[in-house]
């Protein structure tokens, strides 16, 4: 039965229980059997829907869920054991005896199994996200202020040394800061954007250039993104032993239609017809031929002195 049905029950069983209240007052006693099936079934009905719907919420807190098994073990002795009495004693105390242990069942059965499991899951729930709260905020006045010192830093030691090796050591110690500052990052064998971060700090590194990578959503690496990250890797390495800068940017965006990614550099450029009369095949194999084999497009816009730009845009899903 659904969360609804649940409710509309519980009500229903309230609405039982006060009939029953004034059955008990303004009408004659019936028989003892008569007794006990009419209030096993009103409290049943009363309390079983809220305990049903308070284990819903707590059957994956350990803690939680014993505390309704208890309640509800002493709920039943305490029916069982009221019942038990009133059969053995068969006397005028029997029906009193009984109501009176089969409504104490019951609101021991309501609060204990239903009432206070609620409650509490509740409460540890609010004390848990009050707590990540607080250690977000620091966690994020931390990122704010290594941003402020050591960042920054290490993006200057980049730009003004004079060695390969400090510039690296720089750029790694800033990777790892971040990585550390903003949580850990996806596989990058298993996630497109991951992959193309992995594919600009081998650049990166390899070429001792500055990738400025920004990345617009992700999806799950397959024989047509990684296309993409190839042509990328192809492109970034181009600009790096070829344009004569110290940074190239790369722009990515996966859509529900397409991955899309642009590498662009301010560097030398190159007359496309040249190029094509040089024999040399990185272009053309690397970046044009694997895009359109996984039936992608890349367009190579460049000119003297101008800059390069590789766009790359491949469908998503399958052929």
């Amino acid at each position: 039965m659904g969360t609804r049905g649940l409710i509309v029950l519980g009500f229903l069983g309230l609405l039982g229980f006060g009939a029953l209240w004034w059955a008990i007052v303004h009408t004659p006693r019936p028989s003892l059997p008569v007794v006990v099936v009419i209030m096993l079934a009103v409290v049943t009905t009363t309390v079983g829907p809220w305990v049903a719907l308070a284990h819903r919420k707590v059957r994956h807190d350990d803690e939680a869920g014993g505390l309704s098994r208890a309640a509800v073990a002493t709920a039943v002795v305490i029916a069982v054991g009221g019942i038990a009495v009133a059969v053995a004693f068969r006397g005028d105390l029997s029906s009193p005896t009984v109501m009176l242990s089969v409504f104490a069942a019951g609101g021991i059965a309501l609060v204990g199994a239903a009432v206070f499991p609620w409650l509490f899951v509740t409460t540890r729930m609010l004390a848990r996200e009050r707590a990540a709260r607080a250690r977000a905020e620091e966690r994020a006045d931390l990122a704010a202020h290594l941003h402020d010192s050591v960042l920054q830093a290490l993006t200057m030691i980049q730009k003004h040394a004079e060695t390969t090796e400090v510039r690296k050591l720089a750029r790694g110690t800033e990777r790892d800061l971040r990585a550390w500052l903003y949580g850990r990052q996806p596989v990058a064998g298993t996630d497109f954007a991951a992959a193309l971060t992995a594919t600009a700090e081998v650049v990166e590194d390899t070429f001792d250039v500055v990738v400025e990578l920004v990345s617009v959503g992700t999806c799950e690496l397959d024989a047509r993104s990684r296309a993409v990250v190839g042509a990328v890797r192809e492109a970034l390495a181009n600009a790096a032993k070829h344009g004569g800068v110290p940074r190239v940017s790369v722009f990515a965006e996966v859509t529900e239609a397409e991955v899309f990614a642009l590498v662009r550099d301010r560097g030398r450029g190159f007359d496309p017809a040249v190029h094509a009369g040089s024999g040399r095949r990185g272009i053309a194999d690397s970046i044009e031929r694997r895009m359109r084999h996984e039936g992608g497009t890349a367009v190579i816009r460049t000119m003297v002195g101008e800059g390069t730009e590789v766009e790359l845009r491949m469908p998503v899903g399958r052929p």
